[in-house]
C-alpha cells in the first residue's frame, strides 16, 4: 500500500516539476490568438465578401466591350451585306446570279462599344446592401469564433489554475496520513480496534493518491487542449489564482453590461435575417422592366474597302412571363420570415441561458465560500483530533473518519471551482464580450 502512495506522489512531483515555469493567462490567450486558424480564415472570408462588395457596388459603370472577328463566306445574306457594310455596293450586284451565287470572300469587323444600365428594377443596388450585410455578418462571426477561443483557453487555464490548487491541498493531506501511518504503533492483527484502525489509514491514502492521478489527469488533458489551441510552449505553469478571483477578472467582472447584451452569434444571425430580405428584393426586381443605354462603333473591311459606322439608341427589357421564375418571390420571402423566426428564437435561447448561467454563477460562488470557511473549520478540526489522538482520547478510525471528511470537502472543493470556471467560461460566449477590456482590467488587478 505505501508502495501505492508514494509512486502516486512521485508522480505528483515529476508532472509539477514539467511544468515549472510561470505563464501568465494573457500571455497565453496572447500566444493563441495571434496564431490562430480559425480566425485567420473568417478574416479572409470577410475581406472575400467585401471585394464582392466593392465589385457590385460599380454596377452604375458602364459596361465596356470589344469585338473582332474576321471570316470567309460564300452565304448568299453574309455576302451581300458584306458589300453593305463595306459601303461599296454596284449596280451588277444585284443581278440574280450575283445575289444567289456569290464568291468566297474574307470578311472582318472590328467594333467598340457600351452598354450603360439605366434601370434593373433595384436588382443591383439590392445586391450591394446584400454583400454589405453579409460582410457584416461576417465580421460578427469572426468576432465570435475569437470569444469562444478565448472561452476556451480560459476554460482549460483556468481549471489547470484549481487543479494546481487542487494538488496541494491533496498533497498536505496525503503527508499527514503518511506520517500516521509511519508512527502508528497500534497495527498489530491482535488489536483488532488498533488494526482496523490501520487498514482505514491505508484506505484513505489510496483514496488520496487516486485524486491526485485523476486530477493530473485532468491537467493533462487541459495542457493537451492549449498545445492543440496553439499554445506551444512545453514548460509552464498557470499563475497562482482561485478561481472566483480568475472568473470576476477575466470572464465577467468588468462587464455587467455584458449581462443583456446580445452576442455576436445573434447580431450575425441579425445580419443574415436583413441579408435575406436583399435577396427578395432582388427576386422581385425580376419581374421589373430593365432600361439602358448602349453605342458601338464600328470598322468593317472586305476585298473592296474599309467603312466605319455606328449604332447608338435605348433599350427595354421585360421578362413578362418565365416558368423558371414562378413563384420564387414567394420562396424568399419565405425563407427570409424563417431565418427571421429562427433568429428571434435564437436569441430568446440564448437569452435563458444567459440568465440561467448568471443564476449559476452566483449560486456556485456561494457554495465555494461555504466549502472554504468549512474546508477551515475541518483544518481546526483535524489539528485537535491529531491532538486528542496522540493523548489517547480518540481512537485511529475517529480520526480517519475526520480526514475523510476532509477529502470529501476537497473534492467537493474541486467539483464546485472547476464549475465555477466552465459556467465563467460559457457565459462569456452568450454576450459581446469585450476581451481586450478584460485583459486590461486582469492586468491592473494583477498590480
Amino acid at each position: 500500500m505505501k508502495k501505492l502512495i508514494i509512486t502516486g506522489t512521485t508522480i505528483l512531483f515529476v508532472a509539477g516539476s514539467a511544468h515549472a515555469g510561470t505563464l501568465s493567462f494573457a500571455s497565453a490567450w496572447s500566444k493563441i490568438n495571434e496564431g490562430s486558424a480559425a480566425q485567420e480564415s473568417s478574416r479572409l472570408q470577410t475581406e472575400s465578401l467585401t471585394e464582392s462588395q466593392a465589385r457590385v457596388s460599380r454596377h452604375w459603370l458602364p459596361k465596356v466591350y470589344l469585338d473582332a472577328k474576321s471570316y470567309q463566306t460564300n452565304d448568299p445574306g453574309a455576302s451581300f451585306f458584306g458589300l453593305i457594310e463595306q459601303r461599296s455596293i454596284k449596280q451588277t450586284d444585284f443581278t440574280p446570279d450575283s445575289i444567289n451565287h456569290p464568291d468566297s470572300q474574307i470578311y472582318t469587323r472590328g467594333a467598340l462599344g457600351l452598354d450603360l444600365a439605366l434601370y434593373e428594377g433595384g436588382m443591383k443596388s439590392s445586391q450591394v446592401d446584400l454583400f454589405k450585410h453579409y460582410v457584416a455578418a461576417q465580421q460578427s462571426a469572426t468576432s465570435q469564433i475569437q470569444i469562444e477561443q478565448y472561452s476556451a483557453v480560459g476554460l482549460s487555464y483556468g481549471s489547470l489554475a484549481v487543479l494546481e490548487q487542487q494538488k496541494i491541498r491533496l498533497q498536505a493531506l496525503s503527508s499527514e496520513v503518511l506520517r500516521m501511518i509511519k508512527g502508528y504503533q497500534l497495527g498489530s492483527k491482535s488489536n483488532p480496534v488498533g488494526y482496523s484502525g490501520l487498514l482505514g489509514m491505508k484506505s484513505l491514502a489510496n483514496r488520496i493518491s487516486g485524486l491526485l492521478n485523476q486530477y493530473d489527469a485532468q491537467s493533462t488533458s487541459h495542457y493537451a487542449v492549449l498545445s492543440e489551441l496553439g499554445l506551444k510552449d512545453q514548460s509552464w505553469s498557470p499563475e497562482d489564482i482561485d478561481s472566483n478571483t480568475f472568473v470576476n477578472r477575466y470572464f465577467s467582472g468588468s462587464s455587467k453590461q455584458g449581462e443583456s447584451v446580445a452576442s455576436y452569434k445573434i447580431e450575425s444571425a441579425k445580419e443574415t435575417v436583413k441579408a435575406s430580405e436583399e435577396m427578395a428584393n432582388m427576386e422581385k426586381a425580376k419581374f421589373l422592366p430593365r432600361v439602358g443605354a448602349f453605342a458601338e462603333t464600328f470598322v468593317f473591311n472586305g476585298n473592296r474597302d474599309t467603312a466605319n459606322g455606328y449604332n447608338a439608341g435605348l433599350y427595354l427589357q421585360w421578362s413578362l412571363f418565365d416558368p423558371s421564375d414562378y413563384g420564387s418571390l414567394k420562396e424568399a420571402k419565405l425563407k427570409s420570415m424563417a431565418a427571421a423566426k429562427y433568429s428571434e428564437a435564437s436569441d430568446q435561447q440564448e437569452r435563458a441561458e444567459r440568465a440561467a448561467l448568471n443564476e449559476s454563477l452566483k449560486s456556485l460562488r456561494q457554495n465555494i465560500d461555504l466549502l472554504n470557511d468549512s474546508y477551515k473549520l475541518l483544518i481546526e478540526q483535524s489539528k485537535m483530533t491529531e491532538t486528542l489522538f496522540k493523548n489517547g482520547s480518540i481512537n485511529a478510525l475517529q480520526i480517519v473518519e475526520i480526514l475523510s471528511r476532509r477529502t470529501d470537502l476537497i473534492a467537493q472543493q474541486g467539483e464546485a471551482e472547476l464549475g465555477l470556471i466552465k459556467a465563467g467560461a460559457d457565459i462569456v460566449t452568450k454576450q459581446k464580450f469585450d476581451i481586450g477590456m478584460h485583459l486590461r482590467d486582469g492586468a491592473k488587478n494583477e498590480k
